[in-house]
């Protein structure tokens, strides 16, 4: 059993263009990673980052959005819940922005 596995697990879930969710799910493969496993690391840094708010994202109002999910650990979703809240910040816009620095640095 994973460390992931003893923790009980919620759901996390963003919207994001299309494009990015395939791109994503893409690089998760080809590096043989879960996407919760990813969401779970990227909001684990964000966080010890000291949670920098995002600056605002290109334009991309053309584009279809879906969303994309992971399950994260449910004290780590409240802490991320928590910190978006205090900088008036989506949870969603948060993730947005994480997975797409995230696919942008392979």
């Amino acid at each position: 059993m994973t460390k992931r596995d003893t923790k009980e697990s919620v759901v996390v879930k963003g919207t994001v263009p299309r494009s990015l969710k395939l791109q994503f799910k893409v690089l998760c493969v080809q590096k043989e990673l879960e996407m919760s496993e990813v969401l779970e690391d990227l909001i684990e840094k964000w966080i010890q980052a000291d949670a920098p708010v995002p600056e605002s994202p290109a334009d991309v109002s053309d584009e279809d959005y879906e969303d994309v999910k992971g399950y994260i650990p449910k004290s780590l979703k409240l802490q991320f819940k928590v910190l978006c809240t205090q900088k008036r910040v989506k949870m969603r816009y948060v993730l947005y922005q994480l997975i797409n620095e995230w696919v942008q640095m392979d």
